[in-house]
């Protein structure tokens, strides 16, 4: 039920809308519902609407909330990031901008790895030491990527630069140093376009310049999207904000001159969302100002704020309103002479909520008072039985930067209290990935002792420690690596069990050798997985609700992800390529970013301020707020973009302080019934701590003053861990479900529901298959084939859906104008992937196949060649309550107005379609049939397997029976998901093809 002030935001649409949403006020809920509206009341179809935000996380919940509010499917709508949008748009047009348009997207670590690869090009004196040549590439990417923000090309840096050497009266800047800068940008762009690679920043700055150069490519995408959202709009840069107003149809010109665009007259449909309360990502780039400015260029713009607070007590919202006042008059509630101050809902304002300052001697001391309030609140709520019971999710811990969060998390460990240190990065830190990254180590290089002796510890060996004594003792003795001590075991006397584990890495590491000859780096270290049992080890562990095991799952899956995207990347490489790689890549300073599951075991989390930002927790301590600490010492942006480069207004007063204290506002409005601030005297340093001055200006140093008269408590009264710590206490663990299904997910389930856990939710790697390689070889040779077969007839669009009657206009007396045959095998070998393929033999034959199988197939249609009007045709289909989503190979339209789907097979061919099959296709007409996007385009008359290798077509058309009852299988199937049951049913027909057979302790053989 939305209140008053939500409901004039969703059914506002007479043109531009600001939307000041404060924290815990539903701005989610307002920009899913208004889409919803929008769509409803068909003011605009759903791919002529576009919702941008930051994080892929926040376009993913977007994305879920929508298909919740909407009672039929869709194939097109764009909600997604700044950045993927804008890289869409690229791979799109990037031609007409003089890019290619299939460019590599490097993140700041391949940044880093371009640059000091190619660092002769770069013409430094001053930020290149000879001591540390690399110690600045770090900071002068960063200074790049702040120029992209700025919208600063090379050339206007270089020329600002050159004026600057002019103006004697100039001393902002060291001229020498600011023409190094300026030529080490253009030589960076220059290295970027010449090796077909775009950063981050560039994505936008492209985009930005190519709507600028090419009118006609902006007024088609002004036409297109009726309707534009901007969720969390303080965040947006210079760039972003640029690239907002040419899509929403205002003239970027001079500040002064600034009009709204008349694209035909209608009113600008663009509808932002935000809360400068809450802009705390300055260092990426973010400017406050923008939210600002935005009334400036919409005049005509409404406002509405939402102050109903759907989350903590007004204790809390009082608070936070009264520390974040102390940004006046920088503020949007000074600047456009509103009411921000939030109020609690009814159901939320019955809960006195509790605010306490805690402040001890010691850091030690803190960290035991933050424990012990942990622990006594979850006693406490046992006895209160007219109230939810706390469990250890309601509790976080929130720290201002990661080197914060160890002391907390020691004593969470010792004290037995599950918690989960939710990080951004040290995916390469952790346990699993160090074997990983160990085994591979040895396989490039035997002679790597710590790394042997890692693989020793590995968990599930056992190898006692009497035994690992003795392979020290006689090593040191005798002058040998650990890989030669461990070949030589039996000759030190080790237990039975020591030999026997010590001869058995060693087979696995000669194993990983022979592999590393032929194989990629993940297939190597895939085999020593299975082969070893660890795969077994921690699947078999799975089973017992480990939380640590499922989340050393999570970290096997990312490093196997950074492995596949690696070998994409560089498709002949070897281990020793892929390791030496991988040593640069730790020597950038990077520690791998981590994915974090939204389900997590119940446990106390310990979080960053920053990541915490649209979470919300029972209780919350916000900790170590001491000068320095929090705010945190201003630092410099290493390298500063010259004043007059920027674009954006530049802020005013004490921004940093500024800064810090929306993020103090954040960290306080996470909470809803407890907010509990924490300081010390004693952080390790000469002298104590000052009390924050975010504390001092809410009256809380005073307060403090007066306690510390009183006599303070003895340490030895707080926790004593070892004599309260006699099991670890854990929750259970509640998976991450899917927020929507494929046929293949759903086919797995039915097959067996524990293979669908370990391979949908779990994610275990696998190995692959040829027959998998030889398929999508095949596939993608017909894709871009059929591509170019719209491009040449003049039917490729900005969208998958094509108008058929447009381009058959456009053909020569009914000819269909196709590559050649050549063309079409330059298109298979440019398509091919020889992964997975057993010997150079068997590689070689189905090369050969592939390519008797595609001349087979363009004789044969040589008279009868069709343009399709969707190739890899998404679509998202609701069914009940949920949604299904798939990608149909092709859609032709027949002489008759009908439409023919058509999926590739490259197995042998089938008498009859039945079963999964059948199903496939089914699900496929369904989506044809309900969303409109397809239905739009002609009925269907023909579902088609063509199997490629027998030159054959298979059709049928499914009946209502038939599309009735597939619904209600699944339907049943996905109930039996969400409910959590993975049981395994082995049958022996069924687990011998299974990809987990190895592994799985319930497999029937």
């Amino acid at each position: 039920m939305l209140n008053q002030q939500q409901k004039q935001a969703v059914e506002y649409v007479n043109g531009p809308l600001l939307i000041v949403a404060g924290a815990g006020t539903g701005k989610t809920t307002v920009i899913t519902k208004k889409i919803a509206h929008v769509i409803e009341q068909k003011l605009a179809k759903p791919e002529e609407i576009l919702a941008l935000t930051f994080t892929d996380k926040a376009a993913e919940e977007m994305l879920t909330r929508v298909d919740e509010e909407l009672d039929v499917g869709y194939a097109e709508m764009q909600i997604s990031t700044f950045h993927a949008f804008c890289q869409k748009i690229l791979e799109l047009y990037g031609l007409d901008a003089g890019l290619p348009n299939q460019f590599k997207l490097l993140t700041q670590t391949d940044a880093w790895l371009l640059i000091k690869k190619n660092f002769d090009k770069f013409n430094l004196d001053y930020y290149r030491p000879l001591g540390n040549p690399s110690k600045h590439i770090h900071e002068l990417i960063r200074h790049f990527s702040k120029c992209k923000d700025e919208l600063v090309s090379p050339e206007e840096y270089l020329k600002y630069a050159e004026n600057v050497k002019l103006d004697k009266d100039n001393v902002e800047f060291d001229k020498s140093r600011l023409t190094e800068i300026a030529d080490a940008y253009h030589t960076y762009n220059q290295l970027l376009l010449d090796n077909n690679c775009l950063d981050f920043g560039d994505l936008i700055y492209y985009t930005v310049k190519l709507l600028e150069k090419r009118p006609n490519i902006l007024k088609s995408l002004q036409e297109r999207y009726k309707f534009i959202l901007v969720d969390e709009f303080q965040d947006v840069n210079w760039s972003q904000y640029y690239l907002v107003r040419l899509l929403s149809n205002v003239i970027p010109t001079e500040p002064e001159k600034r009009v709204e665009g008349s694209l035909s007259n209608r009113p600008i449909q663009l509808t932002v969302v935000g809360d400068d309360d809450q802009s705390i990502y300055a260092f990426r780039g973010a400017s406050v100002s923008n939210i600002l400015r935005f009334k400036e260029d919409y005049k005509k713009a409404k406002e509405i704020v939402l102050t109903e607070n759907y989350r903590s007590g007004q204790e809390i919202l009082d608070l936070a309103y009264k520390s974040i006042q102390n940004n006046n008059p920088d503020r949007l509630e000074a600047k456009l002479k509103i009411d921000k101050s939030l109020k609690s809902v009814k159901s939320i304002k019955s809960i006195k909520a509790v605010i306490e300052h805690l402040h001890y001697p010691t850091l030690e001391e803190e960290v035991r008072g933050v424990v012990e309030k942990i622990r006594g609140i979850s006693a406490s709520s046992a006895d209160r039985r007219d109230k939810e019971p706390v469990t250890w999710n309601d509790f976080a811990i929130l720290v201002r930067a990661n080197s914060h969060a160890e002391p907390f998390i020691s004593a969470l460990e010792r004290a037995g209290i599950p918690y989960e240190f939710l990080a951004s990065s040290g995916l390469y830190r952790q346990p699993i990935v160090l074997d990983c990254v160990n085994f591979l180590r040895v396989v490039d290089n035997y002679h790597e002792s710590t790394a042997v002796y890692r693989l020793l510890r590995m968990p599930f060996l056992n190898f006692k420690e009497n035994d690992l004594q003795k392979i020290n003792y006689s090593r040191d003795k005798k002058s040998v690596s650990f890989y030669e001590a461990i070949k030589r075991a039996a000759e030190y006397g080790l237990s039975k069990e020591g030999i026997d584990v010590c001869d058995k890495l060693v087979g696995w590491i000669h194993e990983g050798m022979k592999r590393a000859r032929y194989e990629k780096p993940g297939a190597v270290l895939l085999g020593f997985l299975e082969d070893s049992g660890y795969l077994a080890h921690i699947t078999h562990e799975e089973t017992k609700g480990s939380a640590e095991i499922i989340r050393q799952i999570y970290h096997l899956k990312q490093f196997f992800d950074y492995i596949h995207k690696y070998e994409e990347v560089m498709p002949g490489a070897h281990v020793s390529d892929f390791m030496e790689h991988f040593s640069s890549v730790l020597e950038s300073g990077d520690e791998g970013n981590m994915y974090q599951p939204s389900d997590t075991p119940d446990s106390v989390n310990i979080i960053t301020i920053h990541r915490a930002k649209g979470l919300e927790f029972k209780y919350v301590f916000v900790v170590n707020l001491v000068e320095d600490r929090f705010p945190s010492r201003r630092r410099g942006d290493g390298i500063e973009l010259p004043d007059a480069l920027i674009k954006e207004k530049l802020p005013e007063g004490d921004f940093h302080t500024q800064e810090e204290r929306r993020l103090f506002y954040v960290a306080i409005t996470r909470a809803k019934e407890g907010l509990f601030l924490t300081s010390a005297d004693d952080y390790g340093g000469a002298r104590a701590k000052k009390i924050s001055r975010f504390l001092d200006e809410l009256g809380f140093v005073e307060k403090e003053k007066k306690i510390r008269k009183e006599k303070i408590k003895s340490s030895s009264e707080a926790i004593s861990y070892k004599s309260k710590v006699i099991r670890k206490e854990t929750g259970e663990f509640a998976h991450e479900m899917p927020k929507s299904f494929s046929f293949s997910a759903i086919n797995s389930y039915r097959k067996c529901p524990y293979q669908y856990k370990l391979s949908y939710i779990l994610q275990i790697p696998t190995k692959g298959s040829h027959y998998f390689s030889f398929g999508q070889s095949i596939h993608s040779t017909l894709h871009k084939f059929y591509k170019q077969v719209q491009t040449l007839n003049s039917a490729e669009q900005g969208t998958l859906f094509i108008d058929h009657g447009t381009h058959n206009m456009e053909q020569k007396n009914g000819e269909v104008r196709v590559p050649t045959i050549d063309e079409l095998l330059k298109m298979y070998d440019a398509s091919w992937t020889d992964d997975w393929y057993q010997s150079k033999d068997q590689k070689d034959k189905y090369y050969k196949k592939g390519k008797d199988i595609l001349k087979e197939f363009y004789e044969s249609n040589k008279d009868n060649w069709t343009i399709p009007v969707t190739l890899e045709g998404w679509f998202k289909l609701k069914i009940g309550d949920y949604f299904i989503n798939g990608r149909i190979d092709r859609v032709d339209k027949l002489a008759d107005g009908t439409l023919q789907i058509i999926d590739y097979k490259t197995g042998q061919s089938k008498e009859k379609i039945e079963g999964d099959d059948k199903n496939q296709l089914l699900i496929y007409q369904l989506a044809a049939d309900s969303v409109t996007e397809y239905r739009n385009l002609g009925a269907v008359s023909n579902l088609t397997f063509f199997y490629l290798e027998n030159n054959l077509q298979i059709s049928f058309l499914g009946d209502d029976d038939d599309l009735v009852g597939l619904k209600e299988k699944l339907l049943e199937t996905i109930e039996n998901i969400k409910s959590g049951n993975f049981t395994a049913t082995p049958a022996a027909h069924l687990c011998s093809h299974c990809d987990f057979k190895d592994i799985c302790e319930f497999r029937k053989l």
